[in-house]
């Protein structure tokens, strides 16, 4: 490099160690984005991977413990999943109930299963979709195998989780118990006006300043 050049502008480094740094991942600054934003999005399958949601809404009640809930920057979680654990989901429903600072679920394209089960366990009052949003209510699916006692074992664990599950969904929607028995065997599909219906949701977001 000129000798000159480096006087005047006080360059320390070869210009060439410029050239060679990496911008960083736009992924990665629309995550951090979403941070400083509050804004937690579920776009994939719901697993053990929830316990970085949980601490993340842990973390924002702790920074906001002393401004009254009133003027707390919310949390809002964009849901767009076809599903997965029930354990896992159950652990952010919970974290998300236990929070002062309020959270807000947005059901986007898709919220099956799981999805729909954190959908309608956020607090009521802060549960909005699209009017193209659906959602899959269905039971669960196991596989059992290995000796008699094992299988009984599991298919009492199946039958309590079903128990669960049900009692999880009549306490957080206005849908029928008949209703319920009649469909949950099946992959029972509810369209946008269906999901407002059954009080899954509670409003479907018309104006796109209600997702700021």
């Amino acid at each position: 490099m000129n000798k000159d050049y480096v006087e005047f502008f006080d360059v320390t480094e070869d210009i060439g160690d410029w050239a060679n740094l990496k911008l960083p991942d736009p992924s990665l600054l629309d995550y951090y984005k979403r941070l400083e934003n509050r804004e937690i999005l579920i776009n994939q399958n719901i697993d053990d991977g929830t316990v970085e949601w949980t601490q993340e809404i842990i973390q924002w009640n702790r920074e906001d413990k002393d401004i009254p809930v009133k003027d707390r920057k919310p949390i809002k979680i964009f849901i767009n999943s076809n599903g997965g654990s029930l354990n896992s989901i159950m652990e952010l429903i919970t974290i998300c109930n236990l929070s002062k600072t309020p959270v807000y679920a947005i059901g986007m394209g898709k919220c099956y299963s799981a999805g729909d089960l954190l959908l309608m366990g956020i607090p009521k009052g802060n549960r909005y979709i699209l009017n193209t949003t659906e959602a899959l209510i269905h039971d669960g699916s196991t596989g059992t195998f290995g000796d008699t006692g094992k299988v009984l074992d599991d298919l009492e664990y199946t039958r309590k989780t079903e128990e669960f599950t049900k009692k999880f969904i009549l306490d957080h929607t206005d849908i029928p118990e008949n209703e319920y028995d009649k469909n949950y065997r099946r992959n029972w599909w509810l369209d946008s006006n269906e999901i407002i219906k059954y009080g899954v949701a509670d409003k479907i977001i018309e104006n796109i300043e209600e997702l700021f």
